[in-house]
């Protein structure tokens, strides 16, 4: 399992990488060998990923270097992916509703009352609570 402890450092590359994340890197890298073979139909590629996973199983610290650039890159695409793909939904779903409840004139947190006296516009709810209410409260 890759430790996702927050490392301080200048930009996405990480300073330090752990024994078990290069462990991990190694067994990536094994995978997207067999996987690139298989459906690739590319023997060389299946043949490499037995030495690749005896090295990961012996010495799993070879793949540090790799694994500072693999965890840079998914980090990276990370923090890029997660902003695109919120400022899409943001775009597509919630700027469309917005625009069509000021134009069918809603105005549920009664902003324009408001703003037009200085009455309170939240409602005084006068209720006594009962057992009942805790045990299901909504």
């Amino acid at each position: 399992m890759i430790d996702v402890t927050i490392q301080k450092s200048k930009g996405f590359i990480p300073k330090h990488i752990s024994k078990e994340q290069a462990k991990d890197t190694g067994m990536a890298m094994v995978l997207i060998c067999l996987l690139v073979g298989v459906i690739g139909q590319r023997q060389q590629l299946v043949t490499l990923a037995i030495p690749l996973l005896l090295l990961n199983m012996i010495w799993p610290s070879a793949y540090k270097p790799v694994a500072k650039l693999w965890l840079g890159l998914s980090h990276l695409l990370g923090t890029v992916m997660s902003k695109l793909i919120l400022s899409i939904l943001f775009f597509v779903l919630v700027t469309p509703v917005g625009l069509l409840r000021r134009v069918l004139g809603r105005d549920t947190l009664q902003l324009k009352k408001w703003k037009k006296d200085h009455s309170s516009v939240f409602r005084i709810r006068e209720h006594t609570y009962t057992s009942e209410d805790i045990r299901q409260p909504f």
